[in-house]
C-alpha cells in the first residue's frame, strides 16, 4: 500500500552548521581585534620582537603568525623584526631608551610590563604608539616596499641551545632558570607525544624532543622561543626581500637603529649571557642539525660565526 507524506522539512547538514558558527566566530574575532586597534592595541601577545607566547596557550593550536608580525615603527616607516633568543631585548632596550630618554623601569616580574609588549601603553610617546601590529597581507606587502625593512637572525643550533640554556635546561649552581620552565617543559613534552612531570630537561633529550616534535609535522606549534625562523619573520617574506638583514651581535644593528630612530648615540646595549656552558654532545648535535638544515639553508647568506661541531661547550 502506498504511503503518502506531506512535505518534508529540510534538515540542516551538519557540516554547513559547523561552518556557518565557525564563520560566526572568526568574524567575531576579527570585530574584536578592530576595537583592539581602535583603543591603542592593548594587546599582551608575542610580536615579531620576540615577545614569548603566553605560558599555558591551548596545545595543538600553530602560534598566531599575525601576532608575530609585523611589527611597524610610523612615525620612522620602520619594519624590525627578530626571532626571540635574537638579541631582542638589547634592540627593544636600545630602541626605548632612544626615544624616550631613559631606560625601561616597570616591574620585569610581571610579563604583562615585559618590554617585549610593544602594543601597550609604555610604549606611546608624546600621545603616540611607538609601534603598530599590521596583519593585513595588503599593506604588509605595501610596507615591504616603502618602509626600511630590517631582520636579525642567529645561528638556529646556537639559538637552540640559548632557548634551552634559558628555557629548559635544569638548575645548576647560580643559574635559576626561567619560572616557567616547567610549563616550556610539559608543552614540549606533550608536543613530542609525551605526558610526564619533568619539570626541565638535558640537553640530549631537548634536542630529540624537538627531532620528534619535526618529524611528526608539529613543528607550527612550538613556543616561539624554538619555531622555526622561516615560520615567524621570514614566513611570508624571504630575507631576500628585506633591505637589511644580520646576524645577532653584528656592529651595524645599533647604528642601524639609531639612523632609523634620527638619533646620534650608536653605543650598543650589552646582551644577556647566561654564565653555564653545556657540551654539545654528538647525538644532541645530529638532531639538531637535522631539523634546521632548512634554516641553515635560507640563511646561508647571513651568517658569519664559526659553525658548530660535536665537543663544543655552549
Amino acid at each position: 500500500q502506498a504511503q503518502v507524506s506531506g512535505p518534508r522539512r529540510k534538515e540542516r547538514s551538519p557540516r554547513v552548521l559547523f561552518i556557518f558558527l565557525s564563520l560566526m566566530m572568526r568574524l567575531l574575532f576579527l570585530f574584536l581585534c578592530s576595537i583592539c586597534g581602535a583603543s591603542g592595541t592593548q594587546l599582551n601577545s608575542p610580536s615579531s620582537l620576540g615577545m614569548g607566547a603566553p605560558h599555558g596557550e591551548v596545545l595543538g593550536k600553530p602560534l598566531d603568525r599575525r601576532l608575530l608580525f609585523m611589527d611597524y615603527m610610523p612615525q620612522y616607516n620602520f619594519v624590525p623584526c627578530a626571532c626571540a633568543k635574537c638579541g631582542t631585548t638589547s634592540m627593544l632596550n636600545f630602541i626605548y631608551q632612544r626615544i624616550f630618554g631613559q631606560q625601561w623601569s616597570y616591574n620585569v616580574s610581571d610579563n604583562s610590563l615585559d618590554i617585549h609588549n610593544v602594543f601597550r601603553d609604555m610604549w606611546e610617546h608624546n600621545g603616540a604608539q611607538q609601534f603598530e601590529l599590521v596583519w593585513d597581507k595588503k599593506q604588509q606587502r605595501k610596507l615591504m616596499k616603502t618602509a626600511y625593512t630590517f631582520a636579525v637572525v642567529r645561528n638556529p643550533i646556537l639559538r637552540l641551545i640559548s632557548s634551552f640554556k634559558s628555557k629548559i635546561q635544569c638548575t645548576t649552581g647560580r643559574h635559576k632558570g626561567d619560572p616557567n620552565r616547567a610549563s616550556y617543559v610539559k608543552q614540549l613534552r606533550l608536543l613530542q607525544g609525551k605526558d610526564t612531570n619533568e619539570t626541565c630537561l638535558d640537553l640530549d633529550t631537548f634536542a630529540q624532543a624537538l627531532a620528534d616534535i619535526h618529524s611528526k609535522g608539529r613543528a607550527q606549534y612550538l613556543n616561539d622561543h624554538f619555531l622555526p625562523q622561516d615560520m615567524a619573520c621570514f614566513h611570508t617574506f624571504h630575507p631576500k626581500k628585506w633591505d637589511r638583514v644580520v646576524e645577532v651581535g653584528h656592529p651595524d644593528i645599533f647604528k642601524i637603529l639609531a639612523w632609523k630612530l634620527k638619533h646620534t648615540d650608536t653605543t650598543p646595549l650589552a646582551a644577556h649571557q647566561s654564565g653555564t656552558k653545556v657540551l654539545l654532545t654528538e647525538s644532541a648535535y645530529k638532531a639538531l642539525q637535522k631539523i634546521t638544515r632548512r634554516e641553515f639553508h635560507m640563511l646561508k647568506d647571513y651568517l658569519e660565526e664559526a659553525p658548530l661541531a660535536p665537543g663544543d661547550r655552549i
